[in-house]
């Protein structure tokens, strides 16, 4: 459960040039009512639907539990702030008949015209032939939704009878029409296809209907993988394009280009975050674009994590070339801002405190263990990495002589990897997630994001490198925990740590 902070503390500084006092004040924060990860009471949260109206950002989502026989249903949350959420519980049910091509919803997207919100969802049985087909429930209200007399069946287009779902509807301005994108396959390949219409009702299909074809040159790394849960939107002069690679690696790529019928850019940076952020998709406001999926409730599989779980945020932000990086939610990073005391517990190096760390080459191991996290926590400060000959990263839960989870830090590879176990004990039968990772100055500024165990799912975390990228990961039955860094034969300096709540 979330925490008071047990004490208030002031220090007092002198500053000698001018002789004047600074006061640190460490307060105390009630975190009672918040949450960044949040879940819904009765299930998990799968494929998330972002969607913005109105100065509030929407989510819609497939609400994961034990089917009756139907699951998934499209649930609704929104919020302000991203630190608080309004439950709208079901909005559009399933049809509990195992006959029923109803049986289980899929993902979607909600657009606006005239007024009334058109969301189109996939309808799932993998009992029939065609497993999926679309279809639409309408609102005026973003609460009260009534499904319409309205289908389309992949036969009806010449598409894949199998692979047909996460229908995404986009305006596209320069071309006067509505496009619905979705997930399907051509010529053995995963694809994103494409159906346009002028009235959102009636839906026509262009050649062969293949908007984007997996490829080697700007899809995944496997070309056979379906492309889930695409989104497209235009921001400030781009036009970006995402989907989540169903296998090998399961994180969500972007694309990008100026023109709409350009070719499509991958950046040498084209995820946000690890296989910890599954299904990604992006809203956008006039200034602002928010990336929102689902942290998985059981990362404990050699392949596939678990499916559901918690909702996690990013905001995505653009270079002057167009190209996007990830970061913190600003709403987030203004709410979680009281400064809170940083104390060392343990050291085995000689300069270690939270204003300096500096970590040598060596034969052993050096740590610096610092005082524990717990309800909602940022830590921030500065890496300095001139060299990592040996490992390099980040621990939690460290006890008895075992740090239970690590980020570390390959420069080799250019990786960043979450591991469970010791940090001394590395190697990837352990390794949870990784993604790429770019040295790209001597000061990287980083923020790492902590909500403590709500349930036995564990915590999660979330570790910002400044312009570069977002790695989620979760941590079982860990509610307060410690955190620390640990090097061997390496030359990394940490500076100006501080935490917050």
């Amino acid at each position: 459960m979330k925490k008071f902070i047990l004490f208030t503390l002031s220090i007092t500084t002198l500053i000698l040039a001018g002789c004047t006092e600074q006061k640190i004040e460490y307060e105390v924060v009630n975190q009672d009512d918040m949450t960044i990860f949040t879940k819904q009471a009765d299930g998990n949260i799968g494929d998330v639907m972002p969607f913005y109206h109105e100065d509030r950002w929407h989510f819609f989502y497939l609400h994961d539990s034990a089917p009756k026989p139907g699951f998934h249903p499209w649930y609704h949350l929104s919020t302000t702030d991203f630190t608080s959420f309004t439950d709208h519980e079901e909005v559009i049910p399933v049809v509990h008949n195992l006959e029923s091509q109803e049986l289980a919803l899929g993902t979607g997207s909600v657009i606006e015209k005239d007024g009334t919100f058109y969301a189109f969802y996939t309808a799932h049985n993998g009992r029939l032939i065609p497993k999926e087909m679309f279809m639409l429930s309408t609102s005026t209200d973003l609460e009260n939704w009534t499904k319409q007399d309205f289908l389309i069946d992949p036969r009806g287009y010449g598409f894949n009878q199998f692979d047909f779902r996460d229908p995404h509807v986009v305006y596209v301005e320069e071309k006067a029409q509505y496009y619905m994108l979705f997930t399907t396959r051509h010529l053995g390949k995963g694809a994103i296809g494409y159906l346009v219409s002028d009235d959102l009702l009636n839906w026509e299909k262009i050649g062969d209907g293949i908007f984007f074809l997996n490829n080697a040159d700007t899809g995944t790394d496997a070309v056979d993988s379906n492309l889930e849960c695409p989104t497209l939107w235009y921001f400030n002069g781009y036009w970006y394009m995402t989907f989540s690679d169903q296998w090998p690696t399961r994180q969500t790529h972007y694309l990008y280009k100026q023109n709409f019928d350009d070719e499509w850019t991958r950046p040498s940076m084209n995820t946000f975050d690890s296989a910890g952020l599954y299904a990604g998709k992006v809203a956008a406001s006039q200034d602002r674009m928010i990336l929102g999926g689902w942290v998985s409730h059981d990362f404990n599989r050699p392949t596939e994590f678990g499916w559901g779980g918690n909702f996690i945020a990013h905001e995505l932000k653009q270079n002057t070339n167009g190209t996007l990086y990830v970061d913190i939610v600003s709403e987030i990073k203004e709410t979680i801002s009281h400064p809170q005391l940083l104390t060392v517990v343990e050291k085995t190096l000689d300069v270690a405190s939270p204003t300096r760390i500096e970590f040598t080459k060596g034969t052993d191991y050096q740590r610096v263990t610092f005082n524990d996290l717990d309800g909602i926590s940022i830590i921030e400060g500065y890496l300095d990495i001139s060299s990592v000959d040996g490992y390099f990263g980040l621990f939690f839960d460290y006890r008895e002589g075992e740090a239970s989870y690590h980020y570390d830090f390959n420069l080799l590879s250019r990786r960043i990897s979450f591991y469970r176990g010791d940090y001394e004990q590395t190697d990837t039968t352990n390794r949870y997630t990784n993604n790429d990772f770019f040295n790209s100055s001597n000061q990287l500024r980083f923020t790492l994001l902590f909500e403590e165990a709500l349930d036995g799912d564990g915590a999660i975390v979330t570790l910002y490198i400044d312009n570069q990228l977002a790695h989620t990961a979760r941590m079982f039955r860990i509610e307060t925990t410690n955190f620390g860094f640990y090097s061997l034969n390496s030359d990394v300096t940490i500076t100006d740590l501080k935490k917050f709540k």
